[in-house]
């Protein structure tokens, strides 16, 4: 990817999702004992589906996944989607994958997509079961997995997972694209099925998903109207506008923004009317990926500049990641900080995905990085500061955020900074060791992503020094061109902090950098904890928040006077025939 010399936004869709209340592994969670200390052979893996960028040249790493030495009994062509079948049925998932990866380019090849009993696929079983990790090979690995499918009660998988109390299932399905109002041989949509069983988590966690409350079945009831008195609780919560979600609790002003979101996704239908592609006009491209591209637009009927992030449906689909740009757009809809990048509309077209964000024209650290080689202390301080409130409010809503890096921090016109680009972040994280995963641009991977014990909160902290590192050294600690020395560094190096650098700063590098995610800095009380470490004294964090901190003015792309041809930017604006669901939204 060739940087361009002004990039407000970074385009990248990561193979690394997140989002889920309480999830646990996926695809790229995989523990393996090929990854240690001083014997870390790249040779000995395939390549994942997705390049993790970096804007600058020099650091293009492809991120590697290990092969699976588990292969299944040989069988004959016609039985393999039998056995996928079956696997899936007697909750197999290392089988599952075998059969997806070994026989899923020949004749012979296994359909996920196979019905055996009453119709159901291997993903109905898994999801009735509570199989979490079969579901996930399937959707990983399966080519074309059909997350709506049918079975003979024109049941999808969703409605299975919430009849049957599987939260994290459920969760998976709705960011893999499982369509939320769904109605099954009775009109019960799995909002109807969580609430005739009584799951009141799976009730919570859905009505903050924007389901058709309105809905009725067969009975011409409501899904309020069946569910008994002891979740009858959550809706009138709901509809009181003060839903409480399982878990940590949730802040006062998430609470009033999601508010605002459920009420606008509830009518769904109403506001696509309101928003699509003749609502913009492209201006010039921002950023370029594999996936798709990054634009200046302005409103039509306002002239407000937005960065619009387009993204191709055939590569994602090609891809099987549709759940990870589903995860952006989820965070995004319920997350409303002045350090985080917001979210105003998403729409999309036969042929493409669009979210349309806040224009940050001072461009992104990275490039001021490159242009100024490395910023004085009292500059980056005030650049953590801000980025220290960001990570604050993603982890009191159980998201860490797991891409820290200057590419994916930008610069707005005054020049306070914001995380944008959150294809890899992550929900539903309540620990420190629950996220098993594998992701980012390996000079901004923490020890434990490399060997992979799980990770929670705590490498966000670890990211954060490594960041912090960069602002005030001018390269990442550990960085080497040779991939092999790099991960051997991460893991085992001396970290050699300039001595130019204040007493306090050095320290906060080494506290926010221990190897050790139990003892690092953040690790026990997270954000409270590290705003408290001496490097901080005598902040007012209040008056950070406020933006009341003065970083440097950025000099400020100048609008040209061009546009985009329509036909360009939104492709096929005619009838939508692969409409992804759940993504439409309007914030304003």
């Amino acid at each position: 990817m060739e940087p361009y010399n002004h990039k407000g936004y970074n385009f990248k869709l990561s193979a690394e999702s997140p989002k889920v209340l309480d999830e646990e592994e996926t695809k790229y969670s995989i523990k393996t004992e090929s990854i240690v200390c001083c014997d870390f052979d790249f040779n000995d893996f395939q390549d994942s589906l997705i390049d993790s960028m970096s804007e600058s040249c020099e650091s293009h790493f492809i991120q590697k996944v290990p092969v699976m030495s588990c292969a299944p009994t040989k069988l004959k062509g016609e039985n393999y989607s039998m056995a996928l079948w079956s696997a899936a049925q007697s909750n197999n998932a290392n089988l599952c994958r075998s059969i997806l990866e070994k026989f899923s380019s020949s004749d012979q090849s296994a359909d996920v997509n196979y019905k055996g009993t009453d119709e159901n696929t291997a993903l109905h079983l898994a999801s009735t079961s509570g199989y979490l990790k079969v579901c996930e090979n399937l959707i990983d690995y399966g080519e074309g997995t059909h997350i709506n499918a049918r079975n003979s009660k024109m049941e999808i998988p969703l409605h299975l997972s919430c009849a049957n109390g599987h939260l994290k299932i459920s969760q998976l399905l709705v960011r893999s694209g499982a369509d939320i109002n769904a109605i099954d041989i009775n009109g019960n949509t799995p909002l109807h099925r969580a609430s005739i069983n009584s799951h009141g988590h799976i009730i919570a966690w859905l009505l903050t998903r924007g389901p058709n409350l309105a809905i009725k079945n067969i009975d011409n009831k409501t899904p309020e109207e069946v569910s008994s008195n002891a979740v009858g609780q959550y809706y009138h919560k709901y509809l009181k506008r003060t839903i409480t979600l399982p878990g940590p609790s949730i802040s006062p002003s998430l609470k009033k923004e999601a508010r605002k979101f459920r009420i606008q996704d509830f009518s769904n239908k109403h506001e696509a009317g309101k928003i699509s592609c003749h609502d913009f006009v492209g201006i010039c491209e921002l950023g370029h990926g594999s996936f798709g591209d990054v634009y200046l637009v302005s409103k039509q009927n306002t002239g407000k500049l937005y960065a619009m992030k387009v993204l191709r449906k055939d590569r994602i689909m090609e891809g099987n990641l549709i759940k990870y740009a589903l995860t952006e757009r989820n965070v995004l809809t319920y997350i409303r900080h002045p350090f985080i990048v917001s979210l105003n509309f998403a729409f999309q077209t036969s042929s493409k995905l669009f979210l349309i964000l806040d224009y940050c024209a001072g461009g992104d650290l990275s490039t001021h990085l490159m242009r100024d080689k490395k910023f004085p202390e009292i500059r980056a301080k005030m650049y953590v500061c801000e980025i220290v409130l960001a990570l604050e409010e993603l982890h009191r809503n159980d998201i860490i955020y797991r891409d820290l890096k200057p590419d994916n921090i930008v610069l707005d016109k005054d020049g306070h900074a914001l995380l944008t680009d959150f294809g890899l972040s992550k929900e539903g994280i309540l620990d420190n060791y629950a996220a098993r995963s594998f992701c980012g641009s390996l000079a901004y991977l923490a020890p434990e992503m490399i060997e992979r014990n799980g990770h929670g909160k705590a490498v966000d902290w670890y990211l954060l020094g490594v960041v912090f590192y960069e602002m005030v050294v001018g390269i990442p600690p550990y960085f080497s061109m040779n991939k092999d020395e790099l991960i051997n560094n991460i893991q085992c190096g001396k970290m050699k902090i300039p001595g130019y650098l204040s007493i306090e700063a050095r320290e906060l590098i080494k506290d926010l950098t221990e190897r050790d995610p139990s003892k690092r800095l953040g690790a026990m009380r997270d954000a409270e904890e590290v705003k408290q470490h001496v490097f901080f004294k005598g902040v007012d964090w209040d008056s950070v928040l406020r933006k009341e901190l003065k970083p440097p003015i950025p000099k400020i792309f100048e609008v040209p006077n061009t546009r985009i041809p329509s036909e360009k930017l939104y492709g096929d604006v005619s009838n939508i025939d692969e409409r992804i669901n759940n993504w439409t939204f309007v914030a304003e």
